[in-house]
């Protein structure tokens, strides 16, 4: 018999979670101490014993995640504040080439192979903790790694989030003007190292900005993550793990671009049970602005290959839309979990206050959302995104 981390017994081929429990089951009775007594079905009514031992392992799960964004953003200051410590102290040696040494520090290649080690160690290093962690205690059984199912529509799966990512950012620019028109501040994406001149500077830049983050990042999201989270529901997990993806960015131009391509990516995971569906979306959509950028820096925005990378973009997000709305309204054939504390009406004794209480979608978001740790990943994550805006 499987038994989950919450303690009650999970057929392999049951979604609910709950049916068939020695308490808490369908066999018209419930045993008491004093005797036996007939079910009561109460629609969406949860034993309240059950929530509280679920409501405290979402909080758990709320609190590790936590702490891995708060050791992220921990991390990176302090690997920031080594490098720029260590450049200051070698520039003082005595009788050391500090113009050459500067040239080198602070060339192209030298930032993008820094970004690379960044992404991995201080990206995936909190995370990579979190997910040995999570398969110690029982509460993630595997990150999907397999071959994606559903391989006949793949091209329109990776198509259709390809373009919802592309679309993300026509939706985000939006965003930026109508903050610039209400407030007369525009948002700025990070400073980047100019582009580089050399073949080993450009594969570098594309080793930083695609390939790192979407291995890295999807197996931290869409792998740990998300993967902790979906016997809750699989679009609960695919919002918060999109809500975390996003904020950990820390800069406003980029969280609502990071969250919509986040549903999309979470979307591809689930529908094909592989990670690696999601790692190539995400390498997709970043190695196609690395693209864009090395020709806007060769050519010029008023080129003809920046116009021909300009329609090129549209088109492709037309594509996309029209791939994953195919995709979606007639081929998706994927049965999203629900949560079984939403959805419990079917499975559940329904007992008087105070010995039940009514769970919906709202108060699993609010269980995962509102704890200490969260919180004050929250708030290290606005003082990232001001002291950002405040720097450019």
């Amino acid at each position: 018999m499987n038994y989950s981390p919450g303690g009650y017994y999970q057929p392999p081929e049951n979604g609910n979670g709950y049916e068939n429990n020695n308490v808490y089951g369908n066999n018209n009775v419930y045993h008491t101490s004093s005797g036996f007594r007939p079910f009561q079905r109460m629609s969406h009514f949860v034993p309240y014993e059950v929530w509280m031992r679920e409501k405290n392992y979402i909080k758990k799960l709320s609190t590790l995640a936590a702490c891995a964004v708060i050791a992220f953003i921990v991390l990176s200051g302090v690997f920031v504040g080594v490098f720029q410590g260590i450049f200051m102290a070698i520039s003082m040696l005595d009788g050391f080439d500090n113009v050459t040494f500067s040239e080198k520090w602070e060339s192209a290649e030298f930032m993008y192979l820094f970004e690379t080690i960044y992404s991995v160690l201080i990206v995936g290093g909190p995370f990579f903790l979190l997910g040995l962690y999570f398969s110690k205690k029982g509460m993630l059984t595997s990150i999907p790694v397999g071959k994606p199912k559903n391989a006949k529509y793949l091209p329109l799966i990776v198509l259709g989030g390809f373009g919802f990512c592309l679309a993300g950012n026509i939706i985000t620019s939006y965003f930026d003007a109508i903050i610039e028109a209400v407030s007369g501040f525009g948002l700025e994406m990070p400073e980047m190292p100019s582009t580089p001149k050399s073949v080993i500077g450009v594969l570098l830049f594309y080793l930083s900005t695609a390939v790192a983050p979407a291995l890295v990042e999807e197996m931290a999201l869409r792998g740990i993550i998300m993967q902790s989270l979906r016997r809750y529901g699989d679009w609960f997990a695919i919002i918060c793990t999109s809500l975390i993806f996003g904020l950990m960015h820390c800069n406003l131009l980029q969280i609502p671009f990071a969250f919509i391509a986040g549903i999309a990516l979470g979307y591809a995971v689930v529908v094909t049970e592989s990670v690696w569906t999601g790692v190539l979306i995400h390498f997709l959509n970043n190695a196609f602005a690395v693209t864009v950028s090395i020709i806007n820096d060769f050519y010029g925005m008023d080129s003809v290959q920046y116009i021909v990378s300009d329609v090129v973009f549209y088109a492709l997000v037309v594509i996309g839309l029209v791939c994953a709305f195919v995709y979606v309204k007639k081929l998706d054939k994927t049965q999203f979990r629900k949560s079984p504390l939403v959805n419990s009406g079917k499975h559940f004794v329904g007992f008087a206050p105070p010995f039940s209480a009514k769970i919906s979608n709202g108060t699993l978001y609010k269980t995962y959302f509102v704890t200490a740790p969260m919180i004050i990943a929250f708030i290290a994550v606005a003082y990232e995104t001001v002291m950002a805006l405040i720097l450019l």
